[in-house]
Order: structure tokens, then C-alpha cells, then sequence
């Protein structure tokens, strides 16, 4: 990472993913106490994901609901494919995202 960017904490970066998360689950959720984000995470040169919580049941028609969310050391965030059930899959992922992050200087 080029130490002239400013770079965003673990914190900002996961009330960033919170706050893309409210507005993808919003209508889904039946407490409003009911954590958007599962506690897992994962971290990777230039990037953190972050997963929804699946306790929050979204309907198969509203399935583009259901990723997962890259955010940039940098605070750059995507909504990105969700590959947790494939772990191979998941870590090739988060090294792509980190990549894509990075090639890109955010």
C-alpha cells in the first residue's frame, strides 16, 4: 500500500459494509436489533470482506440481495458474490479483490 493514501480502519471499513448492507437487507429484517453482519470476516493485503448475516432471510426472487462486501484498506467498497460455501473458491476471491483493489490504487 502507498503510505501517502490514506488508509480507513478495520472499524470504518465494517460500518461501511454495515451501512451497504441496510440498504440491500432493509426490508428483510424482522428487528431492527438483528445484526446485519455475520462476525466473520476476512482480510487480505488490500481489502476486508465482509458476509451478511444469514439469519436474515431474503426471498429467492431478491437473491442479488444476498452478497458479500469488498472494502479497500483505501474505503473503496463493492457488493461482490458471496462464495462461502466453496472455500477454495471464497480465498481466490478475496485474492482478486485485493488485486483488483490495489491495480486500481483504491
Amino acid at each position: 500500500m502507498d503510505p501517502l493514501h490514506t488508509s480507513i480502519t478495520f472499524e470504518q471499513a465494517r460500518v461501511r459494509a454495515e451501512n451497504e448492507a441496510r440498504s440491500h437487507l432493509k426490508y428483510f429484517l424482522k428487528d431492527e436489533s438483528t445484526p446485519l453482519l455475520e462476525e466473520r470476516y476476512l482480510d487480505a493485503e488490500c481489502c476486508w470482506m465482509f458476509f451478511r448475516n444469514r439469519a436474515i432471510v431474503v426471498p429467492p426472487e431478491q437473491s442479488l440481495r444476498t452478497g458479500a462486501y469488498a472494502v479497500s484498506k483505501r474505503g473503496s467498497l463493492r457488493y461482490i458474490a458471496d462464495f462461502s460455501d466453496d472455500f477454495a473458491k471464497l480465498q481466490a476471491y478475496l485474492l482478486t479483490m485485493s488485486n483488483y483493489f490495489r491495480d486500481r490504487g483504491e
